[in-house]
């Protein structure tokens, strides 16, 4: 009699290296996965997720699995689900910490005095209410005082007592009136999606034992990214336990300048007793030249756990370093590099350029072009199609040309000065 064939799950542990497994197959206790770059952090994870539930018999309602982006949330989702057998009455919950902090609030707001049915805030209208409070302040600077002192976890009482210039006094002011605003029209922002639940978590402690006891098993990707608030949100859910299973990588952290503190992961192994610390260092996406250059690099960083990244693929192609004078150069050097792989038999399809800022597009689009390169932008628009630049040039030509009705009336309402309106109630009047 043949043996029955592997089942999804079985198939997907096998597939998993030794340190990947050991990780999927960890159960009770605090666990660090520390995942270098390309090392398969998210089969890893999805795979434990779908194991806790599958072999260990873990209610999926026992777990909770947070991440940063709605978009990783529905695709470690679906990755978790996939390898399940049977069919879930409640699957686990995998979101965002706002969105768990918008479901958590949703059941216990009513603990602040604030009533359930509250309203959660756009970027666009936060602006608009701050606009009306911050007299001469620019209200881009209020929003990010605000949102700072949220996540610090500072209401606008204790704020002012780090309020000492006249600028920081006249911030925490709006800061109190604009908190005054939201509370009497029962309205959030999205930093109250942690802020507040946070609020309720410390000050109710029954609240905090209710919610870690409701969630046995908790995981966290991204772990690195993770701010003050967070941390503090997963110690309240792991009041009864030690099963926080934390993922992320020291070196990766690059997100400390919208508050991620790197901190966090590099003191987990301190947060709780005997924490399981797994290094996953197989990298199957770079070559050995790559990662040779990155672990020398990254080796120089004093406050870091620590890993050494071993390619799969082998040996590749040595890494070319170029200097270059200006955006310009480095432009046309790319440029020229483009058409020699083009003239080895390589296609447009396969050659990527990659930069961290939407901004740094000008220079390279300026080079493609020159050189007649077809090329497309994902993930931001092109430099020339941005609404700014398209006002500034239309004003150029009109310098030029005065007679250019269509840069005219492309910039004769941007930014809008009503002159629709004014016309026509001009005509609605002599009616």
């Amino acid at each position: 009699m043949a043996a029955p064939s592997p089942s999804a799950l079985q198939q997907a542990l096998l597939a998993l290296n030794p340190a990947q497994q050991e990780a999927a197959k960890h159960i009770d206790g605090a666990l660090l996965i520390l995942a270098g770059a390309g090392s398969g952090k998210t089969k890893t994870i999805t795979t434990r997720l779908a194991y806790l539930v599958d072999e260990v018999g873990i209610p999926p309602h026992s777990t909770l699995t947070l991440t940063f982006t709605n978009k990783a949330a529905e695709e470690m989702r679906e990755r978790a689900l996939s390898l399940l057998d049977t069919t879930l009455n409640a699957p686990p919950l995998l979101c965002t910490f706002h969105k768990f902090g918008l479901i958590f609030l949703r059941f216990h707001i009513t603990t602040l005095e604030r009533a359930a049915n509250f309203v959660v805030l756009d970027s666009a209208d936060k602006r608009s209410i701050l606009k009306s409070l911050c007299n001469t302040l620019p209200p881009a600077i209020c929003d990010t005082y605000i949102s700072t002192m949220k996540n610090s976890f500072l209401s606008p009482e204790e704020a002012s007592t780090f309020a000492h210039s006249a600028e920081d006094k006249k911030l925490q002011r709006v800061y109190d009136e604009y908190e005054r605003y939201l509370a009497g029209k029962n309205l959030l922002d999205f930093d109250d999606l942690l802020y507040l639940t946070y609020k309720i978590l410390d000050k109710r402690q029954d609240i905090a034992q209710q919610m870690s006891q409701k969630y046995q098993y908790v995981m966290v990707d991204e772990y690195q990214d993770t701010n003050e608030l967070q941390c503090k949100i997963l110690k309240s859910l792991c009041v009864s336990h030690q099963n926080l299973c934390v993922v992320g990588d020291d070196d990766q952290s690059i997100y400390g300048w919208r508050g991620a503190d790197v901190r966090n992961i590099l003191r987990f192994p301190q947060m709780f007793d005997e924490v399981k610390v797994i290094k996953l260092e197989e990298n199957y996406r770079s070559y050995e030249p790559i990662l040779e250059i990155a672990n020398n690099l990254i080796s120089r960083n004093t406050e870091r756990l620590g890993k050494n990244l071993k390619s799969i693929r082998g040996a590749g192609e040595a890494v070319r370093l170029v200097e270059s004078e200006d955006e310009n150069s480095e432009a046309m050097f790319l440029a020229k590099d483009i058409e020699r792989l083009l003239a080895l038999g390589a296609n447009l399809s396969e050659i990527a350029i990659l930069f961290r800022l939407n901004a740094l597009s000008r220079g390279v689009e300026e080079g493609l072009n020159r050189a007649q390169i077809r090329y497309r932008i994902i993930g931001a628009m092109r430099f020339y199609e941005r609404v700014e630049i398209k006002a500034l040039l239309s004003y150029l030509r009109l310098i030029v040309n005065l007679d250019d009705d269509f840069s005219f009336l492309n910039i004769i309402n941007n930014p809008k000065r009503g002159i629709g309106k004014v016309r026509q109630t001009h005509l609605e009047n002599l009616a």
